[in-house]
């Protein structure tokens, strides 16, 4: 990713997944920080790929100009520090800051803990 400079604001977003749901543009200063519970990092494993792969095929297709999917934000109440909370997309979210990106591409998502 050395050579690596963003052409946009944010990644190439495939919209195909989200047809119902309008695709919009959010700074990073408006997003709260991921708070996961104690023992488990910002980047974790799924049942597919480890953390390390997750996150380099995430920046391979940054690297690529592939579309990928938007993350999930819901908004916060008005006198929240922040405007959003992430809900689906960490991995995507993070690794977009580290790109040096500026904007990342959300949907309005559902925030099971509300």
């Amino acid at each position: 990713m050395n050579s690596f400079i963003p052409v946009g604001q944010t990644y190439r977003v495939n919209y195909k997944i989200f047809v119902n749901r309008p695709v919009f543009e959010v700074r990073f200063e408006e997003v709260s920080p991921v708070l996961r519970n104690p023992g488990v990092g910002i980047f974790n494993a799924n049942e597919k790929y480890s953390a390390k792969e997750r996150v380099v095929n995430i920046l391979r297709e940054f690297f690529s100009g592939s579309e990928i999917p938007p993350v999930e934000v819901v908004l916060q109440p008005i006198d929240s520090e922040f405007r959003f909370k992430l809900v689906h997309g960490v991995h995507r979210f993070y690794c977009s800051l580290a790109a040096g990106f500026s904007h990342i591409p959300a949907v309005k998502g559902f925030d099971i803990n509300s």
